[in-house]
């Protein structure tokens, strides 16, 4: 029996290795099949190579979705290694907000390079508006393929080829829904199908010309015809009131005579409109001016679609601004304008749609490429919505940013930099050098420097393009990553995930190279959860005040007062009244520096008490910068009054920060000791003459 598993298993191992050279695909029973073979799931993952602190969750996620496979990416790298990598200076960076806790983001220098700046109380903006150095505990948290096996955030390890049994038109609009480029042109049409019409016609157009203009879904048929249902022929103008048929067969609305066996084919029908064109002749003459103005003094009213045709500025009603129009177009005055394009046009969604040819949405251009590189259109539209939003009111995609008028960057490719000039600048300099002159060949020069920069040299999963742990690959490691957003891989994957949801097809056949490091800890790297201001620096300590104590010596009377009258002593007082000088503050050594944590204060005998001042930077400095982190959250203690007593005196002025960092300032104050007179000295106590 274990022999046989043996077997199975060597089989299996090469069954993967055959896939992924022939393309990375199964067939979609063959997980069932072999779960019934080999039950102990467990036994092929190790032979595939994967830890033992992958089965459990990997094995959950194969009873969850049998026809999904699971193939080890074996890095050959050291988990600390890699982790000490990816850790490097502005490498992976995370968005300083208030949706991610600040233990999320670096406090201590990188390479050098602050990451905290504690004296301003913010973290440093390594790129506009507020994406801040990760931390090492979140870089390490997103880098272990172990914490995201799971439905939604495994898609990050997919192979990203494309699988059009998958992958569909549907699908990528799925993924593009609620956002700028749903249901949206990248490319204007110079025709619109809507609402059973097919405007954008000019006159005197040839049916010919026509048919270049239009296509429909592919195993459809496609006509063009009179207004009374007879074939329109080569040559022949189209008219407001032709008509455009989509069928599922050929329609014999010509025939003599129809077939005995003939069934008409499900179809739909556009009609065509011409503005201006109110006599259905398909030019503007004359003759429309006559037609108007009997339908507008109500001698002959128009019918439809004519009196569609009348409505020139398409406001609803038939007017002395439509006369207007039309009497100009009529007489050669001023053409009549047959398109107005918006940003808002969308496709019918009937179902047989009849498409402008030249014309293109977001999500067929996206499809159309994918294609033609031969990857996944979902990680297309994926990353274009990561990069974009949901508004896409970025200037890199405007086309109007001075000096860039006319380029665009759809996938932000060189889009680096601190500040947002800086960042959209290098972008839009990276399409003008590139010739990304409209939104189309930005869309395709990104899909293309993906596919050749990225895919084709074994960066081919999401994972991979956003962490290059790829040994003796093309690129250097930790270099040549797609984003330095830290959580890029992670929310493309669920979105993607999202996609297979709603169109039904989560249990098809997907192939996931999971990354695998050499002496990974046991368990998965925690996810950093404390929050708060990680400020725990003083921003001041000072001595505020000291209390002496009385003198008690009675000084002799000076000569000039022995002897003295009262009323010279009486005039003494007067004149020169006493005052009392104000004590000497004394100092601290060294001078206070936030990153000294150890003082020394010296003071005289008959100082009994001393009082100290301490305010946090934290409290003290409200910094916008730090994203809303930088509140007075800081608690000192330690500060206030203290009794000295003589010789050494330790005090600890302890800062707490609002993520729990504590700092300690000592201070050792040295209180004088008294001096001790010879007659009471205790070495002198009993002595005589003869002892001397």
């Amino acid at each position: 029996m274990k022999r046989r598993k043996r077997i199975c298993s060597i089989i299996m191992i090469l069954l993967f290795s055959l896939a992924f050279i022939c393309g990375g695909f199964f067939h979609a029973g063959f997980f069932d099949v072999f779960a019934e073979k080999d039950p102990a799931y467990e036994l092929l993952l190790n032979q595939l190579g994967f830890p033992e602190s992958y089965y459990e969750k990997l094995t959950e996620l194969h009873q969850e979705h049998p026809n999904w496979a699971f193939l080890p990416y074996q890095t050959g790298l050291s988990w600390d290694e890699a982790l000490d990598g990816e850790s490097g200076y502005r490498i992976n960076l995370t968005p300083n907000t208030v949706n991610y806790p600040t233990s999320f983001h670096a406090t201590d220098p990188v390479d050098g390079n602050i990451t905290f700046d504690f004296d301003q109380n913010a973290f440093v903006i390594m790129s506009a508006p507020n994406w801040v150095q990760a931390s090492r505990e979140a870089i390490a948290y997103y880098m272990d393929p172990r914490n995201f096996l799971n439905s939604e955030e495994i898609f990050q390890f997919e192979y990203l080829a494309s699988n059009p049994m998958v992958q569909t038109l549907d699908g990528v609009e799925k993924i593009l829904s609620g956002g700028f480029m749903a249901h949206t042109y990248v490319v204007k049409p110079t025709l619109l199908i809507q609402e059973g019409f097919v405007t954008g016609i000019e006159p005197d157009t040839k049916k010919e010309d026509f048919l270049k203009l239009i296509a429909c879904e592919p195993g459809k048929t496609i006509r063009i015809w009179n207004a009374d249902h007879s074939a329109k022929e080569d040559g022949a103008r189209i008219c407001t009131g032709d008509l455009v048929t989509v069928s599922d067969g050929e329609l014999l609305w010509d025939a003599e005579e129809l077939p005995e066996d003939y069934v008409e084919p499900a179809h739909a029908t556009y009609t065509c409109l011409i503005y201006g064109d109110t006599n259905g002749d398909g030019q503007h003459t004359k003759l429309d001016y006559l037609y108007f103005k009997r339908h507008f003094l109500n001698y002959y009213p128009l019918e439809e679609p004519y009196l569609f045709a009348a409505d020139t500025d398409r406001d609803g009603d038939i007017d002395h601004m439509d006369r207007l129009y039309v009497k100009r177009a009529a007489y050669g005055y001023y053409p009549l304008t047959q398109r107005r394009v918006n940003d808002t046009e969308q496709k019918s969604t009937k179902a047989f749609a009849l498409y402008g040819a030249d014309g293109q949405t977001y999500a067929e251009c996206i499809v159309t490429l994918a294609e033609e590189y031969g990857i996944s259109p979902y990680m297309l539209a994926v990353r274009l919505r990561q990069e974009q939003g949901t508004e896409g009111k970025s200037a890199l995609i405007s086309g109007k940013y001075e000096g860039f008028e006319g380029y665009y960057n759809y996938f932000n490719f060189g889009a680096s930099g601190v500040t947002d000039t800086e960042i959209i600048e290098n972008g839009l300099t990276y399409a003008k050098e590139n010739g990304w002159d409209s939104p189309v060949n930005a869309i395709r020069g990104g899909a293309e420097r993906i596919v050749q920069k990225y895919i084709a040299a074994g960066q081919f999963t999401l994972y991979l393009q956003k962490f290059n742990v790829i040994k003796n690959g093309a690129y250097a490691l930790y270099r040549h990553q797609y984003m330095q957003n830290l959580l890029a891989a992670r929310n493309e994957a669920v979105r993607t995930a999202k996609a297979y949801t709603e169109l039904g097809c989560m249990d098809n056949g997907y192939i996931f190279y999971i990354p695998v490091f050499e002496n990974m800890p046991e368990t998965p790297a925690p996810k950093p959860e404390i929050d708060g201001n990680p400020n725990a620096y003083l921003q001041m300590l000072s001595i505020e005040e000291i209390e002496t104590i009385e003198p008690t010596t009675e000084y002799p009377e000076t000569e000039e007062t022995i002897g003295g009258s009262s009323e010279d002593t009486t005039s003494e007082v007067e004149s020169e009244p006493e005052t009392e000088p104000e004590p000497t503050l004394p100092r601290l050594e060294p001078e206070f520096d936030r990153s000294i944590f150890r003082y020394d204060v010296y003071v005289d005998e008959n100082v009994r008490s001393i009082t100290f001042d301490a305010k946090a930077i934290a409290n003290v400095i409200e910094n916008a910068a730090s994203g809303g982190r930088g509140k007075k959250e800081a608690s000192v203690e330690g500060a206030g009054k203290k009794e000295l007593s003589y010789g050494e005196n330790v005090f600890t002025i302890r800062v707490t920060a609002g993520n729990g960092t504590t700092f300690d300032y000592e201070v050792h104050v040295f209180r004088e000791e008294p001096e001790t007179s010879e007659e009471t000295s205790p070495e002198n106590v009993g002595e005589t003459e003869e002892d001397n």
